[in-house]
């Protein structure tokens, strides 16, 4: 039989064999993780650096000169450096180009130009600091379009004033060629659709401004994307003429663009002044005058950072803010971004690794 002293001497052993063991896994462990703390040290800066880095164009439409223009947003500072000119993207093909939109996942460029009879595109082909185009394409005819937007499925969405209807067409649609376009909203039916203006999307709204009669019909209006079950099978013949659609705001009677930025909406009226409400308003007095220093405000678009860029007409520039407020503020200061004559509509391309 083992004594009492013999078993202690064996567990004092024991004891001693599994502290090395445990000593040894601990000082393992801590190096792994200064290690992975070095590696992560070393790379976090190169990844920030890199995502920084991506990219960025702002776009804008010019109908006075019948041109689309670009200019690269440096990745250090907030706006294009100052003193820098817009260069030429799009000299030909286009009469009248106003609303423009960007499809960053595709690479695509939409124009909406009334005087073509159809909404086309073109591919953006970037290069370094420049960027240029592919020859352009038809995506919907026949329709009048003065405004256009993209959701990120790749569904195009637009407006017809003259015929009173929400439009758009699927990324299904545009895959297989069809340029019969679906209607999403009617005027004939719906009475918040009054000569449609300016519009945006998010995952399950679109929104969009009237140019007629906003203060009565609204004067930015939230509606479901897919408010029957065809339009939601993007079945090309479908129409609906009912759907949950509430105005956000019904301040002003005529207003021409709008844009998303973070939980608030942005959108502009014919004469100075540039409003925003929130995404989620429920109550029509949550309108706020974020600024009335414009002289004839039209498109507008957030650079999916910190600043919204807004195209003046009359003032021949596009002015840019801060736009990344928890609550809305009046008044906000604005800079000049760019100088571009007649400036209409507005974009944002970042160029993403896709």
């Amino acid at each position: 039989t083992m004594s009492m002293s013999s078993r202690g001497a064996d567990d004092d052993r024991s004891l001693r064999a599994r502290r090395r063991r445990s000593g040894g896994s601990v000082c393992a462990l801590r190096g792994v993780l200064a290690v992975a703390t070095a590696t992560a040290a070393l790379l976090a800066p190169r990844c920030a650096e890199a995502f920084a880095a991506a990219p960025r164009f702002l776009i804008a439409s010019s109908p006075a000169t019948s041109t689309i223009a670009y200019i690269q947003l440096p990745g250090d500072r907030v706006g294009p450096r100052p003193g820098e000119a817009m260069r030429v993207l799009v000299s030909k093909g286009l009469t009248f180009p106003q609303g423009i939109a960007v499809d960053a996942y595709r690479h695509f460029l939409y124009v909406a130009d009334p005087s073509l009879g159809k909404l086309v595109r073109y591919k953006l082909r970037p290069s370094n600091d420049a960027l240029s185009v592919g020859k352009q394409q038809d995506v919907a005819s026949p329709v009048e379009v003065r405004a256009v937007a993209v959701d990120g499925m790749g569904n195009v969405w637009f407006t017809d004033e003259a015929n009173q209807r929400v439009l758009r067409v699927s990324a299904k649609q545009l895959e297989e060629g069809h340029r019969t376009p679906q209607v999403v909203y009617d005027g004939s039916v719906v009475p918040e659709v009054r000569s449609p203006g300016g519009l945006a999307v998010d995952n399950f709204f679109v929104y969009w401004l009237n140019k007629a009669q906003g203060k009565t019909a609204g004067s930015l209006v939230k509606a479901k994307q897919n408010p029957s079950a065809a339009l939601a099978s993007f079945n090309a013949s479908a129409t609906t003429q009912s759907g949950t659609v509430h105005p956000l705001a019904s301040n002003a009677e005529k207003c021409y663009g709008t844009c998303i930025a973070l939980g608030n909406m942005f959108y502009t009226d014919e004469f100075n002044k540039l409003y925003g409400v929130p995404r989620t308003a429920i109550a029509r007095g949550e309108v706020v005058t974020v600024s009335d220093s414009f002289k004839e405000p039209r498109g507008c678009t957030y650079d999916g950072d910190s600043t919204v860029y807004v195209a003046d007409k009359a003032a021949n520039a596009i002015y840019m803010f801060a736009a990344n407020m928890e609550q809305l503020r009046p008044d906000r200061p604005v800079g000049l971004a760019a100088e571009l004559q007649g400036a209409f509509g507005v974009a944002v391309y970042t160029l993403l690794n896709t």
